[in-house]
């Protein structure tokens, strides 16, 4: 049980006693003490004033993707590969993993391989939709008609099951 006698009493700094609860004595986030018998809690605050909406206490989230979860069962890892052996990137080295949560494409320039030389680590979740590899990998291979690599690749995915 918190007691005010157990806080020594001293001055502020405009010469009032205190009891040791007041902003003076770096507790001034205890505002008041429940003084009922048998009683050991205690209201906490704050010490001044906070606006509803601080912009120091915004919290933003800046890797927020929303992406179509695709509930089809199909080898993405395998599509990508084939998609890759269609597209051909010219002279770049591309790496394919299961990736956990979202599509990830990252690339970067391959001093090995000379002038222009690239190369590109594509991460796959488990939820990604054909559309949707077939797109960030006409994108990476460079591909003039996006679109029409997109239902190229999928038209010969479809033929390929068939």
């Amino acid at each position: 049980m918190l007691d005010e006698r157990a806080i020594p009493a001293r001055s502020d700094r405009h010469g009032a006693a205190s009891s040791g609860l007041g902003a003076s004595s770096g507790l001034g986030w205890l505002t008041r003490v429940d003084r009922r018998p048998g009683s050991a809690r205690t209201r906490m605050g704050y010490a001044h004033a906070v606006r509803e909406r601080d912009p120091h206490h915004v919290a933003i989230d800046r890797e927020l993707h929303v992406e179509y979860r695709d509930p089809s069962d199909f080898d993405r890892i395998a599509f990508a590969l084939r998609a890759l052996d269609r597209l051909r990137p010219k002279r770049m080295t591309v790496a394919v993993y299961s990736a956990v949560s979202t599509l990830r494409v990252e690339r970067g320039r391959n001093l090995q391989r000379g002038e222009g030389g690239s190369w590109a680590i594509v991460g796959i979740p488990p939820h990604a939709s054909r559309e949707h590899i077939a797109y960030a990998l006409a994108e990476l291979a460079g591909v003039e008609a996006v679109p029409y690599a997109v239902q190229s690749l999928l038209a010969a995915e479809r033929a390929s099951d068939a």
